[in-house]
């Protein structure tokens, strides 16, 4: 497992006008780097959102891996595996109290982070950037 990125719930009033609105997840994101070159994303919730409680309002840490499947076996799944956008495959789990993203990708980071075409041809964003 790699790092990747920490995943940080705030209020849509911290987001900038470049934060990007999920329908499917009722969802607002903003991607960040922090001082140590950390990705971070910024996600304000709307009400209703179909996600877990916890996805919504704690902090989670995601890892790409090899293998999602192989990793998720056991485990308390709080988000079900699912395919954002073609190329990156994405679930969370819960494992001793934290949320853990797990990300299976063939994506680069420069594809991952700032190509908009990638993101707006998948169901997350479904083409509202």
């Amino acid at each position: 497992m790699n790092f990747h990125h920490i995943g940080v719930p705030t209020d849509k009033s911290n987001l900038s006008k470049k934060a990007r609105y999920s329908p499917l997840f009722k969802m607002y994101s903003e991607d960040a780097i922090n001082d140590l070159g950390i990705h971070i994303e910024y996600h304000a919730f709307e009400s209703g959102s179909p996600l877990d409680r916890r996805i919504t309002r704690e902090k989670h840490i995601a890892f790409k891996v090899d293998n999602i499947e192989d990793k998720l076996q056991g485990r308390e799944i709080l988000m079900p595996l699912y395919e954002p956008f073609k190329g990156y495959k994405c679930a969370m789990i819960l494992v001793n109290d934290v949320l853990i993203e797990l990300i299976e990708t063939s994506l680069s980071e420069k594809e991952i982070w700032e190509d908009e075409e990638i993101l707006k041809n998948g169901i997350l964003y479904n083409n509202s950037l």
